[in-house]
């Protein structure tokens, strides 16, 4: 059912062209000197144009066949990448001098007062859309897609009238600024957290004690086994294939989520807090809820008495473990010394600092994920007419 007023239209009647770029040899090494350069595919991977996502042209034979400059008011689309990626696209609102498109990157042009470009956007970038354009995509290769001009531009959509478009594109780009701020709040407190943990895991700054008065004791060197037990208990892992989406305890494994599934398991693992060490990912988690481990890689490790245990995750968190691959990390983790701080009151009281930096990271990451999906879900409305928008008289 098309919306009143809206109109069904294909992306080739609502644009000037679809241009490509060409492969030219270029220099990843962000030379400041360069007068010319050229967009990375990463540029458009997440929805946002990221303009100094670049690489430099020096050989003036690859400078002369520089072909599509970025200009103002368009949408650069990646026609090769990832299954998810593949058409990742993103508005550009101010032209960039001497910046040009690589081969796998589409720039849309505009049509002069037929379509907001910054709708377009918003429109292509839906995750409708790009579900389409993600099945359209083949190739060869199981890790990458390519997708066709004809694949864009006889997408079919359902068009409002320009003051709605260009209302729609407000509302949703005020989104995108919040999102962006987050970003950037998310960016400056693991910096923040990053800079405090050389600081305290090193000594190079010492806190205060419950009197007010600077810690001076010393620092000691410690091997893993005089600070850190393993205590896994096989009796309570899960094997991969029995993680389920719902049920009474949350299973802790070595991949990048802290809860990777359920079970409903009556015996599980209730000694917390603990440390879950990745043998294969190297990941670090803290847990301390009662949970059930994954069977393969998951390590679990708890302090002895020289150790309090939170500062113990701090300091596994800022060790720099080589990537074997998908080899066994354990062996290297068990062979590293570590500086301690011989007084376990300065380790309480450095754990508790980086507690709160931590705690300070997953507040943004919380709210860049609950603006994330709020936005996603007024996309779903605004740009399918489920939900109307009003317009002033003058602008309609």
């Amino acid at each position: 059912m098309v919306p009143e007023g809206w109109t069904e239209e294909y992306v080739k009647g609502l644009v000037r062209s679809l241009d490509a770029g060409v492969s030219v040899n270029s220099e990843d090494d962000g030379n400041e000197n360069a007068t010319h350069k050229i967009l990375k595919t990463s540029c458009v991977s997440y929805g946002y144009f990221k303009s100094d996502e670049t690489k430099s042209v020096i050989e003036q034979s690859e400078i002369a066949r520089l072909r599509e400059p970025v200009i103002a008011n368009s949408i650069i689309i990646s026609r090769m990448n990832t299954p998810a990626l593949v058409g990742a696209n993103a508005y550009v609102e101010i032209a960039l001098n001497n910046t040009y498109l690589p081969d796998r990157l589409w720039q849309l042009k505009p049509k002069n007062k037929v379509v907001e470009m910054r709708w377009l956007a918003y429109w292509l970038g839906s995750a409708h859309t790009r579900y389409r354009l993600s099945n359209l995509g083949t190739g060869t290769s199981g890790s990458m897609k390519n997708i066709t001009k004809s694949d864009v531009l006889n997408l079919a959509l359902l068009v409002p009238p320009l003051p709605e478009q260009k209302k729609i594109a407000q509302i949703l780009s005020t989104w995108d600024k919040a999102i962006s701020t987050t970003e950037q709040l998310l960016a400056n407190s693991q910096q923040q957290k990053k800079a405090l943990m050389q600081q305290l895991l090193t000594g190079k700054k010492r806190l205060l004690d419950e009197n007010g008065v600077r810690f001076s004791g010393e620092w000691k060197f410690v091997v893993f086994s005089d600070a850190f037990k393993i205590a896994n208990q096989k009796s309570t892992q899960v094997k991969s294939s029995d993680y389920l989406s719902f049920g009474d305890v949350p299973i802790v494994d070595q991949g990048q989520k802290l809860i990777a599934g359920f079970c409903n398991n009556s015996e599980h693992y209730k000694d917390i807090p603990v440390i879950i060490f990745g043998d294969h990912t190297r990941c670090i988690k803290w847990v301390d809820f009662a949970f059930c481990p994954g069977a393969d890689g998951t390590q679990i490790l708890v302090s002895r008495s020289t150790l309090d245990i939170k500062f113990g995750y701090f300091l596994l968190s800022h060790v720099d473990i080589p990537n074997l691959g998908y080899s066994r990390h354990m062996r290297v983790l068990k062979e590293l010394e570590f500086k301690i701080p011989s007084d376990l009151r300065e380790q309480h009281s450095i754990a508790a600092v980086l507690t709160l930096a931590e705690n300070e990271i997953k507040k943004y990451e919380q709210k860049l994920d609950a603006l994330k999906q709020e936005k996603k879900a007024l996309m779903q409305q605004l740009l399918t007419g489920k939900r109307r928008v009003k317009v002033d008289e003058e602008a309609a």
